[in-house]
């Protein structure tokens, strides 16, 4: 009974080593991140443009660390999301995949950290079975990750 045990352990140990690569992996590799050069406020309004832009509409604001201040913290980190959409490409993707719908909208957070205002994106896969959607997903990573690099500069 011993001598089957030490075979199993290896084994074992290798599935969750790659099982928890894979997840964090996809997780991780899907943030897109910048460093800004301006203010929270600065970066904000250079968001905002930046979304429009690329003929994106803004629906959603989540100021998150603004509301945790009111509730009492006054120096928590500003922190906001911001959820935006362009029509055009939703219905695009909607043809291609109904389940994308669970990527929308797209969205951009803006963060403060004590190294400065990081903007942020996670991006959609691309690495899937169907190639009409990875076409479509590259497209929208495309202009997510040039959306953050305009607000940044």
């Amino acid at each position: 009974m011993t001598t089957i045990l030490p075979k199993k352990i290896p084994f074992i140990v290798v599935f969750i080593y790659l099982f928890l690569t894979a997840c964090s992996s996809d997780t991780s590799s899907r943030f897109y991140q910048k460093m800004s050069n301006y203010n929270f406020e600065e970066t904000l309004m250079n968001l905002d443009i930046a979304i429009s832009e690329h003929n994106y509409r803004i629906i959603h604001r989540s100021n998150i660390g603004q509301a945790v201040r009111d509730r009492g913290e006054p120096d928590y980190p500003l922190s906001t999301v911001i959820s935006f959409c362009n029509i055009t490409y939703a219905k695009e993707m909607m043809q291609i995949n109904s389940n994308l719908i669970n990527d929308m909208p797209c969205i951009v957070t803006v963060r403060e950290e004590l190294s400065g205002v990081i903007v942020g994106t996670k991006l959609m896969t691309i690495n899937g079975s169907n190639e009409q959607q990875n076409e479509f997903a590259a497209k929208i990573n495309k202009n997510l990750r040039s959306i953050v690099e305009a607000t940044v500069e």
